[in-house]
C-alpha cells in the first residue's frame, strides 16, 4: 500500500495501459481473465411495467445460473416515429447495462472498444444521441502503444 501511496503517477500509467477498471473490489467467484462466451439461448424472465405516461413496457432479463447478464426493454409503440429517439436512448442504456452485468457476473473484460460497439449498435438514425456519443468517444479509442 505504501508503494502505491508514494508513486501515484506510476499507478496512473499502469492503469492507463490496462484500460480496464474493475467494478468490484473482490472478483466474483468464477470471474477470470479469460473471455466468457454467452450461450446462444439464455433463460430469462419478462416483466411488464407501466411508466408515468401510462405506456406499457416489457423488461426482459436474461440469466445464467439465476444471475442477470442482459436486460432488454421494449414497448408496443416501437413503430411510432416520435419514439424512435427515445428508443435508441433506451437501447443504449440497456446495452451498456448488459455489458456491465456480464462484467460483474461473468468476469467479462470491460473496455472502451466494447462500449463503443454497443453504443454504435444502439443508433437508429444519423445524428441521434447514440451516434453522437459514438462519434465523440471513438476519438479516444486509439491503438495501444
Amino acid at each position: 500500500m505504501k508503494v502505491i501511496q508514494e508513486n501515484p503517477e506510476r499507478v496512473k500509467r499502469i492503469w492507463r495501459k490496462t484500460q480496464d477498471e474493475p467494478i468490484l473490489l473482490k472478483p466474483q467467484s468464477g470471474a477470470s481473465d479469460t473471455e466468457v462466451e454467452s450461450p446462444d439461448v439464455l433463460a430469462g424472465k419478462r416483466y411488464r411495467a407501466i411508466d408515468r405516461e401510462f405506456n406499457k413496457w416489457y423488461l426482459s432479463v436474461s440469466e445464467i445460473d439465476g444471475s442477470p447478464v442482459e436486460i432488454f426493454a421494449s414497448t408496443a409503440f416501437e413503430r411510432d416515429h416520435q419514439l424512435q429517439s427515445r428508443i435508441s436512448n433506451l437501447t443504449t442504456i440497456t446495452r451498456l447495462i448488459s455489458l456491465i452485468l456480464r462484467h460483474v457476473v461473468l468476469g467479462e473484460r470491460l473496455t472502451l472498444e466494447k462500449c463503443l460497439v454497443q453504443i454504435q449498435r444502439s443508433s437508429r438514425q444519423k445524428n441521434d444521441l447514440p451516434d453522437m456519443l459514438y462519434g465523440v468517444l471513438s476519438k479516444y479509442n486509439t491503438p495501444k502503444e
